[in-house]
């Protein structure tokens, strides 16, 4: 069975990051292995090979004295024998090999060749070279075949000009004249004396250089140093160790380790041949004639170069640290192909007892697994060389298979990749098949399977260099790639959105804007909106604080198309083009002008009464968008256009007319930051609409001086329509009043943040102050009632406010004890906003003055005598008492202007709170705030006024999720406007897996499980039941008291069966929820509604309960709450909360919010004395069908059948039933009235009349009588029972929804039980005994749905009795 309120967005009000957790088990094991750090994937100091000199110490024909070499002996250097050339001849030759073997990877380079040169000539070329490079790396090779060895200082050995003589050049002179960056290669025997020596030197240099900027740092006499670069960015690469003599054998070359390092493809071929004995008929000639190029990836010597590349970029990736692969592999070119290549240099060399070595120090990969794939596709290659020799033209290259199984390889990682312990090691080899059209389509498909596990697969792919080629493949004009790669940009923009640049750099965007455009979606798309939607998040990512690419979108006609989309059917995908509509104009001027140029706002209002609240939320959000300062924004340059101006207004007003009614929290907090925006746009006329407001309903007046002045200014405006404009900034303050007192409390706090910065300067200002004369209805001082949302019936005594008078300025209030007092409710200010939609043409909005939002109490005016005296004996001082949602204690930012005694400090000398009124207080007292404190530093600033803390309620840590909210002015102090994380927490929706199945819905999960295991045990309880055989249960009496529960709190006014746990809600008569263990008698929890002061729990139930429940209470305020997590006392918090009724519903004991669940359609029926019954659907978190009673009675009872949910009964306080079916149209939705009960109604139910249908109806009245009725057959009741003698009140019923039984309760202190033939089954009576039931006046009762057990709870010695037919 669906679970309701359990989506993400109801976790944190749709703050980001909360109770989001990664996906997928390799999350941290693979996120720890890469060392992947977000943003850290891009090289953002890319270095070039710029200069290489290549300094040949040869000396042909002449041995060194030091080197003792075999007969016969490697003599190949280059590729060319010394020995068939003249010496000089041959040495030219050389160094051109070299030079043409090196430009293979990086042709632009500057080459230097010093051909046996002197040290004089080293140190000048040296000099020059890193004259000419700069701050570019500088490569340095070494040959010395034809010297000395190097020594184990460091020197390495050159020639006199003369060349009599070798002699030594330290490899500290080399450092001092090529400095750094520089990379060395040294293919000499003993080559590791020199790496020692240079880290050595390195090491000191570096120390030198940290003492030389100490030093001139201290000093401020002469000229600044250059900047000194590290001998840590050198890099070294050695043919060998210290001691080590390089190979002799004649089937390899002199210069094994330069070969390896630049020509590996021919070496590691010629090595493979020599090492294996099969390959008799391939020798060392018909290796150097392999067919193709290196570049040609189609031919055999291309294709094993690129695979070759594969294989060594994996080991690397594999073996080595995220950072050192990042700067060997992927900074430079040149570095990247030695490092590659050094890796085969290992493999073979370690053959020949020989250590090649290298600074910074790799590990060893000799013996990767990896290289046997090498070997095998090498071996493939050789096998066909001899045809492809013989006839070229004639026989066909069969290609490698290497990238298609290692394809297959890292699909079958993926297969088992979420429970890997590492990430998959073909990831870079998917790379490299992104350059092949041949695999690209099925690497691009695995690379998103791969993206889809969580935010550490996305980093792992940008840490390899994925990036590149995404990019580049945006040029592509191939369809079938288009929704993979709209895909892989969605998951690499949803976890980095710094690829801004790159995108507009090639118009890389416009291959999503292409996709927006085009109408005819291709076939190989399946759900083309959800790929839109993709496609409108990578370009909202794009325009995210990006002016270049808003201007770039704006030019190609980005919101035009957003718009055509704004109505598709599909929901992410009108979330995502409001959310990218937003994004395009935001701070945008001239984009949000043509938007409303082209009326697209329109289109957006339209979605405010959308049927999913994200996209009612981000409709929101564009209308945010809409408000700018157009002023600042262009520096003083550009004046917003008046009309313009009022057609923001009027999206303003159609955003709060549907916003204050929205049940979706996320759609109000929303509707608070856009209102927020408003008041920082507009804060002069928001000020102005204030004290407007105050002046026209609270009785507050300004100054003569500034009265005159602004009578002027309207008469001066009046004839400009400033009236009609004036009036919409009055609608927008008492909004932010309706919000500030928001059931759900980070909207409250939010709200109540924006009043603060709104009332805190008329204060401070002189711009209101208060009259101290009598004639405001309080004796002796100034009365002032703020505009207020409530009837002024339902005005609390309690609800007061005092203003604390600043010490040591020139207070602005009267002396004596003024009063100020706002209400809580919002159904006056929702009732003024409904004359808002037709006047959507004008953008101005006529706000009707309602004299019911004034309340000022005569006599002892508005505060107990305790307050008063408190007041008094300050001097001048003002105090005043917090109650549950005091509006004007969002004037918390007053700088020691204002203390707050705890909550509920006075509320016990107020008939209205109740014994757990003082319940709710802040622990520590007073609290000050300061005005001037930063945003993070606000400890306790917004105290949780709507939210039970005290009592172990609502948990959510509002100071933290305020101050993510909170945005600083240009000063560092807190502005009026708050941030909006809207976009941010929609974000992480693509972080999220999209192609997996959630977990709760993908059998064999953990959570899936659980929730099958639930209902599996929900079921078999159920079907158990003793009550599902009629016989027994007709003769069931209750006979036996199974269990006394005692309460400090009375909880006789509501009671709540758990169907399967043993859980039992309770209500007090305030705002108390209590949590019982019936089965053993202990109270699990217990917390407060927070309902306002004077108000009182009336409607208490569980939903979901087949999977985790969830607590929904009703209160007269007109409020509903939904708690999570009721049984933990640290845990327990609110996931939604709302009006569900803008009528106030009048003091009376008849005006209760009645409520009544269908969990199978999720529709929450909400009535009272409203002459409507509304029907809530909280899936989508709207109120979908208002269904008019056509009476004038309240009700006090409802309910529905219990299949399709599509007929409800509705019992009346004259005792009337309405039977109503919500398939018919609203006015004709009365279908039938039952009349015969002749006092109010207590409870009415359809009942299972044993056969699984609900046609039977039993209903209740206070008269004592109840009445049996077949739906069917309306005419008259099938049968009446007096339940109660005659004289007797009936005060509860309980009526069994699946057994034939009901129970009801009396004043006379005794319990009923009835079968519906009227049998009376038994009587249980109050009885002093020892072990007897003792029951007192009863309250309410409640049947357990699927257990013999009954529920009583009294209103006089706070106590409940359970009862059941077995001991």
């Amino acid at each position: 069975m669906y679970s309701f309120l359990c989506d993400r967005r109801h976790e944190a009000c749709g703050i980001p990051g909360q109770g989001s957790g990664s996906s997928g088990g390799a999350t941290a094991n693979a996120s720890a292995g890469a060392g992947a750090k977000e943003a850290d994937w891009r090289m953002r100091e890319r270095l070039k090979t710029v200069s290489v000199a290549l300094v040949l110490c040869l000396n042909i024909g002449i041995d060194p004295p030091d080197v003792l070499k075999t007969a016969p002996c490697a003599k190949t250097e280059c590729w060319v024998d010394p020995l068939s050339l003249p010496p000089q001849k041959a040495l030219e030759t050389i160094g051109k090999n070299l030079q043409q073997q090196y430009e293979v990877w990086q042709p632009r380079s500057r080459y230097k060749a010093l051909l046996d040169p002197s040290s004089d000539e080293t140190k000048k070329t040296c000099l020059s070279l890193r004259k000419n490079a700069k701050d570019e790396r500088i490569l340095f090779h070494y040959n010395g075949h034809g010297v000395p060895k190097p020594t184990k200082g460091g020197e390495i050995w050159v020639f006199n000009k003369s060349y009599t003589q070798y002699l030594p050049c330290s490899i500290y002179d080399i450092q001092t004249w090529l400095g750094s960056p520089c990379i060395y290669v040294f293919d000499c025997s003993n080559a590791g004396n020199i790496l020692l020596a240079f880290e050595r030197f390195s090491d000191q240099r570096d120390e030198e250089a940290s003492r030389a900027a100490a030093a001139a740092a201290t000093s401020t006499d002469g000229p600044s140093a250059p900047p000194y670069v590290s001998m840590k960015e050198c890099i070294l690469l050695v043919a060998c160790g210290p001691t080590d003599t390089l190979p002799m054998n004649p089937d390899l070359p002199a210069d094994l380790f330069t070969c390896c390092l630049t020509t590996p493809i021919e070496i590691a071929l010629r090595w493979f041949v020599s090492q294996n004995p099969l390959l008799q008929n391939i020798n060392t000639d018909m290796i150097m004639k392999i067919p193709g190029q290196l570049n040609d990836r189609r031919t055999p010597l291309g294709e094993l170069n690129w695979i070759f590349t594969a294989i060594t970029d994996t080991i690397a990736w594999n073996m080595l640290p995220h950072d050192l692969f990042k700067k060997l592999f992927r900074q430079d070119l040149m570095v990247a192909a030695l490092f590659r290549n050094f890796l085969l240099a290992e493999r073979i060399m370690r053959y020949y007892h020989c250590t090649p070595l290298s600074s910074p120090v790799l590990p060893s990969t000799h013996q990767h697994p990896l290289w046997s794939s090498w070997d095998l596709a090498a071996e493939m290659c050789l096998y066909q060389l001899p045809d492809l020799l013989k006839a070229p033209n004639t026989v066909q290259y069969q290609h490698s298979s290497f990238f298609s199984e290692q394809l297959t390889a890292f699909e079958v990682w993926l297969s088992k990749g979420p429970i890997a312990k590492s990430h998959p090691e073909q990831l870079p080899i998917v790379l490299q098949v992104l350059l092949s059209q041949v695999h690209r389509l099925r690497a691009l498909m695995l690379l998103s399977r791969f993206l889809d596990l969580g935010p550490w697969s996305v980093k792992l792919a940008l840490s390899v260099g994925i990036f590149p080629y995404v990019l580049k493949l945006l040029q592509s004009p191939a369809a079938e790639l288009k929704p993979v790669l709209v895909f892989i940009w969605a998951k690499i923009l949803a976890l980095d959105n710094s690829c801004q640049n790159d995108l507009l750099k090639d118009n890389g965007f416009t291959y999503f804007i292409n996709i927006l455009t085009s109408i005819n979606s291709p076939n190989i798309i399946p759900n083309m909106s959800e790929h839109r939607a993709m496609c409108a998040f990578i370009l909202s990512v794009f325009c995210h604080g990006f002016r270049f690419a808003q201007e770039a979108c704006l030019k190609n006609d980005l919101l035009l198309t957003l718009s055509l989309h704004l109505n598709d059917p599909d929901p992410l995908l009108r979330q995502w083009a409001s959310i990218c509509l937003a994004k395009t104009i935001e701070n945008y001027p001239q984009a949000r002008d043509h938007c409303l140029k082209e009326n697209l706002h329109t289109r957006i209002l339209h979605l405010l009464n959308d049927s999913f609240s994200e996209v009612r939320a981000a409709a929101v959000f564009a209308i945010n968008s809409l408000v700018q300062d157009v002023f600042q924004i262009s520096g003083g340059k550009i004046v917003d256009h008046p009309k313009y101006v009022m057609v923001v207004e009027n999206c303003v007003c159609e955003a709060i007319l549907h916003g204050l009614s929205d049940a979706s929290p996320i759609v109000r907090k929303e509707l608070v930051i856009l209102l927020s925006r408003v008041a920082s746009v507009n804060f002069e006329k928001l000020k102005k609409a204030a004290i407007d407001t105050i002046h026209e309903e609270g009785g507050v007046v300004v100054s003569s001086d500034e009265s005159e002045a602004q009578q002027q200014q309207q008469q001066q405006h009046s004839e400009n329509g400033w009236q009609n404009q004036h009036r919409v900034y009055q609608c927008v303050y008492k909004a932010l009043l309706s919000l500030s007192v928001d059931p759900f409390p980070l909207i409250a706090s939010l709200g109540s943040h924006v009043l603060d910065r709104i009332h805190i300067p008329l204060l401070l200002t002189n711009q209101v102050t208060f009259n101290g004369g009598t004639g405001s209805g309080v004796a002796g001082n100034g009365g002032y009632a703020a505009p207020s949302s409530m009837a002024a019936g339902k005005a609390s005594t309690a609800s007061i406010s005092g203003l604390a008078a600043p010490s040591g300025l020139n207070s602005p209030f009267n002396v004596n004890a003024t009063i100020l007092k706002r209400q809580s409710t919002h159904n006056q200010s929702s009732a003024s906003l409904n004359t808002l939609g037709s006047s959507s043409s004008g953008g101005a909005t006529a706000i009707p003055k309602r004299n019911t939002l004034i309340h000022v109490e005569g006599g002892g005016g508005l505060y107990s005598s305790s307050v008063a005296s408190n007041a008094s004996s300050n001097g001048g001082g003002l105090k005043r008492n917090s109650s549950f949602v005091n509006p004007f204690k969002s004037l918390q930012g007053l700088a020691s202007l204002v203390t707050f005694p705890s909550v509920g400090m006075n509320l016990s000398s107020q008939g209205g709170g109740g014994a757990s009124g003082g319940q709710n207080g802040d622990e520590g007292g007073e609290r000050k705030f300061n005005n001037e404190r930063d945003a993070g530093e606000q400890q306790n600033q917004y105290e949780n006024s709507a939210v039970g803390v005290g009592g172990g309620g609502v948990k959510m840590n509002l100071e933290k999720c305020m101050n993510v909210h909170l945005m600083k002015d240009g000063e560092g102090k807190v502005a009026i406007e708050l941030r909006s994380c809207f976009y941010d927490f929609n974000l992480e929706y693509f972080r999220e897996p999209q192609m997996k199945v959630p977990d709760v819905d993908d059998p064999g999960s953990t959570p899936f499980n659980q929730k099958l295991w639930r209902y599996q045990q929900n079921e078999k309880s159920a079907n158990n039941s003793v009550l599902k055989n009629p016989e027994i249960t007709s003769q069931l009496k209750f006979d036996h008291q199974v269990n006394f529960l005692h309460s400090d709190n009375n909880p006789g006014t509501h009671l709540y069966f758990h169907p399967f746990e043993p859980h039992l809600l309770g209500a007090d008569d305030a705002d108390g929820v209590i949590v019982y263990n019936w089965e053993d008698g202990s109270r699990i929890n217990w917390f407060r509604n927070s309902n306002s002061v004077g108000t009182r729990i009336t409607s208490l139930r569980f939903i979901n309960e087949n999977d985790v429940a969830l607590i929904v209470t009703g209160s007269d305020e007109g409020m509903v709450r939904i708690y999570k997590n009721y049984t933990s006392l640290e845990n327990c918090e609110i996931v939604s909360a709302w009006r569900a009724v803008n009528e106030s519903l009048p003091i009376s004991p008849r005006a209760d919010l009645i409520t009544d669940w269908h969990q199978q359609t999720g529709s929450l029926l909400v009535a009272g004395d409203l002459r409507m019954i509304r029907v809530w659907d909280l899936e989508r978190e709207l109120c979908v069908l208002d269904i008019g009673t056509k009476y004038q009675q309240a009700v006090t009872s409802l309910t529905s059948e219990k299949t399709e949910g599509n007929v409800l009964i509705a019992g009346y306080a004259d005792g009337m039933l309405n039977l109503y079916d919500k398939r018919l149209p609203a006015r004709e939705s009365l279908v039938h009235s039952f009349g015969e009960h002749n006092s109010r109604i207590l409870q009415c139910q359809f009942q299972n009349d044993g056969k699984g249908d609900y046609y039977t109806l039993v209903s209740g009245a206070v008269g004592g009588d109840v009445r049996i009725w077949d739906v069917r057959s309306p005419k008259q009741s099938v049968r009446v029972i007096d339940a109660v003698p005659a004289g007797v009140r009936m005060t509860a019923l309980a009526i069994h929804e699946d057994a034939p039984l009901f129970a009801c309760g009396t004043n006379s202190e005794y319990i009923r039980i009835f079968n519906v033939n009227g049998l009376n089954l038994n009587t249980i009576r109050y009885n002093d005994g020892f072990l007897g039931p003792r029951i007192g006046h009863v309250g309410c009762l409640a049947f357990h749905p699927y257990r013999d057990v009954l529920a009583a709870g009294t209103t006089d010695n706070a106590s409940l009795s359970l009862f059941s037919s077995q001991r």
